[in-house]
């Protein structure tokens, strides 16, 4: 026989206090002088006989009911597993990703998750649970309950080889048996492959399945164009299977329904286009009705006053080709000569292009220097006799033009500058060339490159660097389709624009066209929640880091000392509504269907048989059998 509190069992040193209390209540009978009485002495000789018999009965009953009761908090049990004689730990992972509300046979699969366990799972088990965004170390099922009933749904879900490494860092005892339950739908996220079970665990999977696999999902909402004071907003949505009927989109502003539009789906796919005016600020939701997934019914969107880029170019040759390129509404482009440069407009600036600018003059470089500690961008292209370039941070210094001619050939499509500007590879494309170079620079952080490996464009931290000057008697860059995204996306790049929304769980550089004091924050606020994101204030506004901070999708609005001065639109990423699942020949053994099946198969397993109820009644039998002695023996 087995004992899970073994330690209890010194608690039978206290069968030594019922014997104690008996060995002093053993008083000797004081013989007493009568007359008359010897008729009374067969009577005495029988009462004292009793007295001694019912004393002794009394203690063993006391004694048997202690006994059982100590052996009962023991827990004694009987198994035929050599597993269950070691100390056991158990992680739980229970999923609570948006997928998890596909509905099965008993509703949401994470409701019916959380149900069953709450009924099925002893209730003096310790374990650890986690989610996707929480952990509850070393608890019981009646210390969670409430935090389980009550949760929501998480934006960042773990890989199952995340899962396993979480558990393995929650569960680090040493020669103790370990076990991982996870709880999950397991889908598959892309070409994700199942992992092996980690060594020194036993691992048991739980696999809920849903009924219901049609699902309609907004996928994204962006600006379509805009055209004065019109703004035209496309939203595409997309469906797990045809549908005959149409489909309504709504749109709402400020809890207000403005408009409602059909799009057919019978392809799967479809897109919806609103017209709204852009000089009245959107605080919006769209939304659509949907038996499926309910976290992709809906997408909240947010247009706030457009800010201007100031753009500043100082050159020493000609700068149409600038002027064509920072136009209204998006940018207010400001050129000057560099023998008219006035100091004081460069600390206004968003970006500052030195445009063939021949000397730099070491009062120019400390400006230019503050102004890029500030959060501003800078522009170089150099003029073949540069000289002073070197006093900017982060650029060497000029040395004579080479007359080598050379050829661009690589253009480096990952780079953020041109990230989305191709939509594959590059093949036929006409690229430009110079007849003399000013640094020859490899490495870095290269944009666009020579055919000998050196860079033509290249960035370092706030600036951005030409190589080579880029008029039109040296190079022919101006005719190359490069230049209009280059340089549009170097003004857009220094003043990150607000989006219509942006993407929970990923780290965003926000924008706010304000400026705060040194004891002043920005706060993120939706409903009750306030949240002090990670800023820095610059000269013309600040920059917000959101982190992976937030956890709610909604519509937030920006405070300034309480004051709301904007808004943010945050949505769940959309990876969870692609209904794909791993089988069961991807999962393996250990699989059950639910939870009922796990903790049968479990108790199978062990084979435990426990006799702490046995001896509950056996302490509850000698406390009635005690009462009986003490009442009916004479």
């Amino acid at each position: 026989m087995l004992f899970k509190n073994p330690s209890l069992l010194y608690g039978l040193f206290f069968l030594v206090i019922p014997i104690i209390i008996h060995l002093f209540q053993l008083r000797r009978f004081q013989k007493v002088a009568f007359t008359n009485v010897a008729f009374l002495k067969p009577l005495i000789t029988e009462t004292r006989k009793s007295n001694k018999l019912k004393k002794w009965l009394t203690l063993l009953a006391r004694l048997l009911a202690i006994a059982c009761i100590v052996l009962a908090f023991a827990q004694p049990f009987m198994t035929d597993s050599n597993t269950v004689q070691q100390e056991k730990q158990t992680a739980i992972y229970l999923d609570n990703s948006y997928s998890m509300q596909a509905a099965g046979s008993g509703g949401a699969l994470y409701a019916t998750a959380v149900n069953q366990l709450l009924e099925k799972l002893p209730a003096d088990k310790v374990f650890t649970l986690f989610t996707n965004d929480r952990v509850y170390a070393n608890t019981t099922k009646q210390q969670v309950a409430n935090d389980l009933l009550n949760a929501g749904y998480s934006t960042n879900a773990l890989t199952y080889a995340q899962v396993q490494l979480k558990a393995a860092s929650l569960l680090d005892g040493r020669n103790k048996s370990r076990e991982l339950i996870m709880i999950s739908d397991f889908q598959r996220r892309g070409k994700e492959t199942f992992p092996d079970t980690l060594a020194g665990f036993k691992r048991d999977l739980v696999r809920l399945v849903p009924e219901q696999l049609d699902n309609i999902s907004i996928d994204t909402a962006f600006i379509a164009s805009r055209n004065g004071n019109d703004l035209k907003i496309a939203v595409k949505l997309s469906t797990t299977t045809a549908v005959e009927q149409p489909i309504t989109v709504s749109l709402n502003n400020k809890g207000t329904l403005v408009a409602k539009t059909s799009v057919d789906m019978s392809s799967k796919r479809g897109e919806a286009v609103f017209e709204i005016n852009a000089k009245e600020p959107l605080k919006g939701e769209l939304f659509i009705e949907d038996n499926g997934l309910k976290f992709d019914n809906h997408i909240f969107i947010a247009t706030g006053d457009s800010s201007t880029i100031n753009v500043l170019s100082v050159s020493d040759a000609s700068a149409t080709f600038l002027s064509r390129i920072f136009t209204k509404p998006d940018f207010k482009h400001t050129a000057v000569q560099s023998r008219d440069l006035n100091f004081n407009a460069i600390k206004e600036q968003n970006l500052i292009v030195l445009n063939e600018v021949k000397n730099i003059a070491p009062n120019l470089a400390i400006e230019l220097n503050s102004f890029l500690r500030n959060g501003g961008y800078l522009v170089v292209i150099p003029h073949e006799d540069a000289s002073g370039y070197e006093a900017i941070n982060g650029l060497e210094k000029a040395v004579p033009a080479s007359t080598i001619e050379k050829k661009v050939t690589t253009i480096n499509t990952s780079h953020p500058l041109l990230l989305n500007v191709f939509s594959g590879q590059v093949d036929n494309f006409q690229y430009p060339s110079v007849s003399k170079t000013v640094w020859n620079t490899a490495g870095l952080s290269p944009i666009l490159k020579y055919q000998d490996g050196s860079s033509f464009l290249y960035n370092k931290g706030n600036v951005y660097v030409f190589t080579a000057p880029i008029n039109t008697d040296n190079s022919n860059f101006q005719n190359s389709p490069l230049i209009v995204p280059v340089f549009y996306n170097m003004g857009i790049n220094s003043l990150p624009v607000v989006q219509l929304y942006y993407t929970l769980g990923t780290n965003s550089s926000i924008a706010i066209p304000t400026l705060i004091e040194d004891d002043q924050i920005l706060n993120l606020k939706l409903d009750e929640q306030v949240v002090i994101p990670q800023q820095r204030g610059f000269n013309s506004y600040v920059l917000l880091q959101t982190d992976g901070a937030l956890e709610q999708p909604g519509n937030y609005s920006i405070l300034k000392d309480k004051k709301d001065i904007g808004t943010l639109s945050f949505n769940s990423p959309r990876d969870e509504n692609i209904q794909e699942y791993f089988t069961a020949n991807d999962l393996g053994s250990g699989l059950s269907e639910n939870i009922d099946d796990l903790i049968y198969k479990l108790t199978q397993e062990d084979n435990v048989i426990s006799f702490w109820k046995y001896f509950v009644m056996g302490a509850l039998f000698f406390l009635i059998c005690e009462m009986l002695i003490l009442k009916y023996v004479k």
